[in-house]
């Protein structure tokens, strides 16, 4: 993580202009920058527009950070959104858990098509997905089905 304490000062003042050049800095060494550009984290440009270094800082000293842009993930910087976890692949609990998860989110399609001839489009939806969580990932992958991944 990179500090950003600078944002909470004055936009003018020493603290601020010193934590701009740090994210400037920081922004073109990650390799997110396209030729001498990069996205404006400004208020304005919302990491929508590429400008030249000169501007990024212009914006930022003038207008500032876009609110709530606390994780520079458009400037190279890097969060883990899972935790890793070790699957054992006796681990017949995470079918379980999709299984369930798919009877939870559906259980009012199978309880309107009770008495119908056939299943309706959102169940037929239903029983792909639930085709699709018994089928491997890859072959021989017998930890991970096409569903749990994606989960």
């Amino acid at each position: 993580m990179v500090d950003k304490e600078h944002t909470k000062f004055s936009r003018f003042s020493k603290e601020y202009i010193n934590g701009v050049e740090l994210f400037l800095d920081f922004a073109y060494t990650s390799g997110r920058a396209q030729g001498n550009e990069i996205l404006c984290p400004c208020s304005k440009c919302r990491n929508r527009c590429w400008a030249r270094r000169d501007v990024v800082y212009d914006h930022l000293i003038a207008i500032g950070f876009l609110k709530g842009y606390n994780i520079w993930v458009n400037h190279g910087e890097e969060i883990s959104l899972l935790p890793i976890v070790n699957y054992d692949k006796n681990d017949d609990d995470m079918e379980d858990d999709i299984n369930d998860l798919l009877h939870d989110t559906f259980r009012n399609v199978i309880e309107e098509n009770g008495g119908n001839d056939g299943p309706n489009e959102e169940a037929k939806k239903l029983y792909n997905l639930i085709n699709e969580a018994k089928q491997e990932l890859y072959p021989g992958c017998q930890s991970f089905s096409t569903l749990s991944f994606i989960f």
